[in-house]
């Protein structure tokens, strides 16, 4: 037992100071283990030990306390909860509240079922009124809906499909008059205005009238015509001819005027007939990668072929995109010389048989036939050019 006790504790500092006396045996056997100088440590850490072992059995009181309420609680909730399902079963069971009013309303004698069957049977409300709105079998709908009655849904749109119809005739009507059957009566500058015009349809390309406006060059409107590139932004400048006597230097002055005036990259000499320039310049002749001459009839009593001016225009726009990009790795130039070589050819025998038509009638139809090939591989040609130089374009 413990005398003359004396404790102060000090929470601020968190000392605590003890003078007492301990009487017991087991106590000061234990101490007498050790020397004087580490008994003072080893009280310490005695009263420590204390301590928690007090702090340990009072949670030990409070974790049993709590069990006891826990249970406690898990006994009522199971009670309630069998409680719960006793009142279920009562009212959902199998002869619960619930299946009697069912059997009552839904049964085979049920209520519910006999009021449907009025409603929706087959001599029910719901049939007598949509006999009566719509006709036995659905006759009045069936006449709302056909075509051929004047007056109804189906017969206005019908009316409407033939007219879009009719209107879409008229226009491929039109659209081909105007692509295949240039006749001569308006002036050669507006006839290749409407060609060009049907070549940038429906494509990025423009074209722009020109012929009445000063250009680069104070005073001078040369240059009747300027395509600009969807692709790369360049322009390419037309001029329209219908005259007599024009002599290759001609051709080539006029259109390094025009192609200054226009501030564009590439020129297209375009004469109405090839009977109007030199032998040599003929149907189709280039002049220093940048000036192009084509020719779109043979001679004043010959209709206008819009298939030159075709042939022309990508050309043309191939060389302005051929300045245009470098050609680096993804440009395959071993492609492009050899289509180029192709072409040439192509345009070398165009020309021949052209001029031939016009002295062998007989042989009209074979020859027209074999100039509708070599066009075909023309622009066959210069699309796969085209497409080479797009690639670097782009990058």
């Amino acid at each position: 037992m413990a005398t003359a006790r004396d404790v102060q504790v000090n929470p601020d500092t968190n000392e605590v100071s003890v003078q007492f006396t301990v009487h017991d045996e087991d106590l000061a056997n234990y101490l007498a283990e050790y020397d004087d100088s580490e008994q003072v440590d080893v009280v310490e850490r005695t009263l420590r030990v204390g301590m928690m072992t007090l702090q340990l059995s009072e949670t030990t009181k409070d974790v049993e306390h709590v069990k006891r309420e826990f249970e406690s609680l898990q006994s009522n909730f199971e009670e309630e909860i069998e409680q719960v399902r006793d009142e279920l079963e009562e009212t959902f069971g199998e002869d619960g509240e619930l299946d009697e009013s069912l059997t009552e309303h839904l049964g085979e004698d049920g209520t519910l079922r006999d009021h449907i069957e009025d409603a929706f049977g087959e001599d029910g409300e719901l049939t007598e009124r949509l006999e009566s709105v719509l006709g036995e079998d659905g006759s009045k709908i069936q006449d709302a809906l056909d075509p051929d009655v004047e007056g109804t849904p189906t017969y206005r749109l019908k009316q409407e499909i033939r007219d879009i119809r009719q209107a879409l005739e008229r226009e491929a009507g039109r659209e081909e008059e105007r692509q295949q059957s240039w006749k001569k009566g308006e002036s050669f500058e507006e006839t290749l205005g409407n060609l060009l015009d049907t070549l940038v349809y429906n494509t990025t390309h423009e074209v722009e009238h020109t012929g009445d406006k000063e250009g680069e060059i104070p005073g001078r409107d040369v240059g009747d015509y300027v395509l600009t590139l969807g692709e790369t932004g360049q322009d390419i400048v037309v001029e329209a001819k219908s005259e007599k006597d024009y002599y290759a230097q001609d051709i080539k002055d006029e259109m390094a005027e025009a192609i200054e005036n226009r501030d564009a990259e590439y020129g297209i000499f375009v004469t109405e007939c090839e009977s109007y320039v030199p032998d040599k310049v003929g149907y189709f002749q280039e002049y220093d990668q940048e000036i192009l001459c084509v020719a779109l009839s043979a001679d004043e009593d010959d209709d206008i072929d819009p298939g030159f001016l075709n042939i022309a225009w990508n050309w043309a726009r191939m060389r302005t995109i051929q300045s245009h990009v470098d050609t680096g790795e993804s440009v395959d130039t071993e492609t492009i010389q050899a289509q180029v070589e192709e072409v040439r050819d192509s345009i070398d025998r165009f020309s021949s048989v052209k001029t031939k038509c016009s002295d062998i009638e007989e042989t009209a139809g074979e020859i027209k036939t074999l100039l509708d090939e070599i066009r075909d591989d023309v622009r066959a040609d210069l699309d796969t050019i085209t497409s080479e130089l797009s690639k670097a374009a782009d990058s």
